[in-house]
């Protein structure tokens, strides 16, 4: 894999956070949270690129057991798609 350059870096960094942040929201009202916090690692190496999502939610109601885990999986397959689209158009 050709190595990412900063602006892919920071594009993927969005794609997670912002993917992660409409599944939450769609699923339970953003007034029911008292905090959102999403944290997103990404670490470039020559081979290709780790990322790390983390995802804690803090709120009064309960909240399905899932929402984090499922937002997190949403996010990689968009990382994974916007991925394959960049090496494709490399190629």
């Amino acid at each position: 894999m050709i190595p990412l350059t900063d602006s892919e870096v920071e594009e993927i960094i969005d794609i997670a956070y912002s993917t992660s942040e409409r599944y939450i929201l769609k699923h339970v009202n953003k007034k029911e949270f008292e905090d959102i916090n999403i944290t997103i690692n990404l670490e470039r190496g020559s081979e290709g690129f780790d990322i790390d999502i983390d995802i804690d939610l803090d709120s009064d109601v309960n909240l399905p057991d899932d929402l984090a885990d499922a937002a997190i999986n949403l996010s990689l397959d968009a990382v994974d798609e916007y991925v394959e689209n960049r090496n494709k158009s490399l190629d």
